[in-house]
């Protein structure tokens, strides 16, 4: 009797073509969770850190930057602490 096919019925042919498709699910898989560990990555970053400046701070900065004048920076000061 013969075999149809020639080794076990043509299921070898096979090896070549399941062997890609774990290769390709492994690697979808591995770009899933590198996504995702990025993702949470730059979620923390975004979310942790520093609370933001007070105003009363970023007036400093800009009066150390030079970009206001120390009668400026008096005038918004007292503003400030008005408030």
């Amino acid at each position: 009797m013969m075999m149809q096919g020639g080794m076990h019925g043509g299921w070898f042919a096979a090896w070549p073509w399941l062997a890609l498709w774990i290769l390709l699910k492994l690697t979808i898989g591995a770009l899933m969770i590198t996504g995702l560990i990025l993702a949470v990555r730059w979620l923390r970053r975004e979310t942790s850190g520093r609370s933001p400046a007070t105003p009363l701070e970023i007036l400093k900065t800009r009066y150390a930057r030079g970009e206001l004048s120390r009668e400026d920076f008096d005038a918004m000061k007292r503003e400030l602490e008005r408030s």
